[in-house]
């Protein structure tokens, strides 16, 4: 009897755990979270003491983040809110300029961008474009070690991102993606003039990035 209790109880669990016929029908309907991890493509410009050029300054490497949405499905047709926000895994690049007794370096600080999601699903797979608003921050920065001078150059924009990608569902609540976003966003200042070395004219900027990226999602409501 026990045997038949214990084996009824693990049958309940089991049904409870099943996901019901409206979650088959739509099992991209709800709330999300995630992580994600993959490559941005971004340089900086620019040029410093009239000479140096800020091209050398590659900020293309893995990047990191998480993301949080929201789906609405209603048979194949899908409309999603995201919110995502990442930054570089390296920290960014350093070269130094042994005849101006300078290190140059320049960080991505993070990205970030709200979009909406249009999809279309076919059984656990899901097509789709995405579009909406990004957000970065990046930094330069010169170290001077003989004058014990170190300093920072913050620049930060906001403009269209958008991208498509795939995303899979291998069982109920768990999908995986790959996709695509650029970030359309860039900006330009002049370097501070207390900067050592620097002259009149001397620049420094970024422009757009673009990322590849896999990401997991886990479900947090039906």
């Amino acid at each position: 009897m026990k045997k038949f209790y214990l084996a009824a109880a693990a049958m309940a669990a089991i049904v409870t755990a099943s996901p019901s016929e409206a979650q088959v029908r739509n099992p991209w309907n709800g709330m999300y979270v995630g992580l994600h991890g993959g490559y941005g493509w971004q340089d900086l410009k620019g040029t410093f003491n009239n000479a140096a050029s800020l091209s050398a300054l590659d900020l293309n490497g893995g990047i990191i983040g998480g993301q949080i949405g929201y789906n609405w499905q209603s048979d194949q047709f899908l409309l999603g809110l995201e919110l995502d926000a990442s930054t570089l895994a390296n920290g960014g690049s350093t070269v130094a300029f042994p005849a101006l007794g300078t290190t140059l370096s320049g960080d991505m600080s993070h990205v970030a961008s709200v979009r909406a999601r249009l999809g279309w699903a076919i059984n656990n797979w899901l097509l789709f474009g995405t579009i909406g608003w990004g957000y970065g921050e990046y930094k330069f920065t010169q170290n001077v070690p003989a004058l014990a001078f170190q300093d920072t150059v913050r620049m930060h924009d906001n403009g269209l991102t958008y991208g498509g990608g795939i995303e899979w569902m291998p069982f109920y609540g768990v999908s995986l993606r790959a996709e695509y976003l650029r970030y359309d966003i860039g900006a330009t200042r002049h370097i501070p003039s207390a900067f050592p070395g620097v002259l009149p004219g001397d620049r420094v900027g970024f422009d757009n990035i673009d990322v590849a990226r896999a990401a997991i999602n886990i479900k947090l409501s039906n």
